[in-house]
């Protein structure tokens, strides 16, 4: 590829994707490499047991669509397995604190691990390059190490967050983590330190010999289900064989005449766009960026697209087919957004890990997700959707993957 761009948090992830580009890899090589790369270096963010959604524009290929992995609730979690342990609200009204925090740490709160599952299937659907290659460099970043960067240091030493648990705490609980991420005295490793992550490398050669399906359906599998079944996790190996990833299309809406697709409930393009609706209608080069003005114009707008989420979208448990979303996405597609410049393909990938929801496997090296009962599409009733007809939930939080697509490039069909 002649033209493209990859963006991610760490230096180490974003050299990996590009030296993919340059040595002739696509889009979904690029970011691919990229995303492994980053759960080595930022694993406390990311991680192949994560969770996310990636759009995928390959006009070449005739593609333009969204790949939804957010995590499931185990298929034995209760709709009111945590009712009355409800304390309050977190302060960002974006979950709950619940008595004994089971909901942010202990093996009780692990949802089922999709993001190893999404990436293997995009680069056998779109992608030219093979897995066992592609993962070559995060296992070098496992095995040798990775320098800490400020960024990094920064998350592991934030305090309480809007009522959860700090970061330090959960690091802490856990004889695993505490092994890995913390010095010997327990305290944190600070920036321009070396850590070292042996167990994941491990893991990362395994799948890179076997395959994703191992950590599924192979030896992993059945070393993540028995430390699991040893622990009292929720999640069982039943969970991890019927991990299945969600096939949809973008959400589109238009913004001062252009177009932007963006994904689909339960992620959170419906919020952006409805941001992008209420923000067309401000003439926001004029208030000169990051003005008083400005800020405040953007956060208001950030408000009200959340409390329509909250109220319209967050509390309906599958919202994959509920005539809210379904009224929201045409009323989206008749307002507005902006395209960015790009050339060719282009892959989106935000993913997410938030290990201060996660618990590295005993041995695997790779932190499992902590987030049952934590947003509110998975609280306890009224709230708490997690078991739903069909045996698993939709915890999900919001995830914005919108392509740059250039001027010009084809749009869908007005609805």
């Amino acid at each position: 590829m002649t033209h493209g761009m990859v963006r991610a948090p760490q230096p180490e992830a974003v050299e990996a994707g590009a030296l993919v580009l340059r040595d002739g890899g696509n889009a979904v090589d690029a970011a691919v490499a990229c995303a492994l790369v980053q759960t080595a270096v930022d694993p406390q963010m990311c991680g192949i047991a994560g969770f996310g959604s990636l759009h995928i524009h390959a006009p070449a290929l005739g593609v333009h669509q969204v790949l939804d992995f957010h995590s499931r609730a185990p298929l034995a979690a209760r709709e009111d397995m945590w009712a009355d342990l409800v304390e309050a609200e977190t302060e960002d009204g974006f979950g709950f604190v619940l008595e004994g925090r089971v909901n942010e740490i202990g093996y009780p709160s692990i949802t089922t691990p999709m993001t190893l599952k999404a990436l293997s299937t995009a680069l056998e659907r779109w992608g030219t390059r093979p897995l066992a290659e592609l993962i070559q460099p995060a296992i070098g970043y496992a095995e040798d190490g990775f320098m800490i960067r400020p960024h990094v240091a920064y998350y592991w030493s934030l305090k309480s967050d809007s009522g959860r648990v700090s970061t330090l705490q959960r690091l802490q609980s856990s004889s695993e983590t505490r092994r890995i991420y913390l010095k010997a005295d327990g305290s944190l490793r600070q920036p321009g330190e070396v850590l070292r992550n042996p167990d994941m490398a491990r893991t990362y050669r395994r799948i890179a010999e076997h395959g994703a399906e191992d950590f599924y359906h192979g030896q992993l599998a059945e070393e993540i289900a028995a430390d699991m079944a040893a622990n009292g996790a929720l999640m069982s190996g039943e969970d991890l064989a019927a991990v299945a990833l969600e096939d949809g299309e973008p959400l589109w809406g238009s913004y001062r005449g252009r177009r932007v697709a963006s994904n689909p409930p339960p992620g959170g393009g419906v919020m952006v766009l409805e941001m992008l609706n209420i923000l067309e209608h401000f003439d926001l080069a004029a208030m000169s960026h990051n003005s008083p003005d400005y800020i405040a114009t953007v956060s208001e707008a950030m408000k009200i697209a959340t409390v329509d989420k909250d109220r319209q979208v967050a509390l309906l448990g599958d919202v994959s087919d509920h005539p809210v979303r379904r009224r929201q996405t045409r009323t989206a597609d008749r307002r507005a957004g902006r395209h960015l410049h790009h050339h060719g393909r282009a892959a989106g990938y935000p993913q997410r890990h938030r290990f201060r929801h996660g618990r590295a496997a005993g041995g695997v090296g790779a932190a499992l997700l902590h987030h049952l009962g934590r947003d509110r599409r998975d609280q306890p009733d009224p709230a708490f959707r997690a078991a739903r007809a069909g045996g698993q939930g939709l915890p999900g939080a919001p995830l914005l993957p919108r392509l740059p697509l250039r001027r010009g490039t084809r749009d869908p069909p007005e609805r």
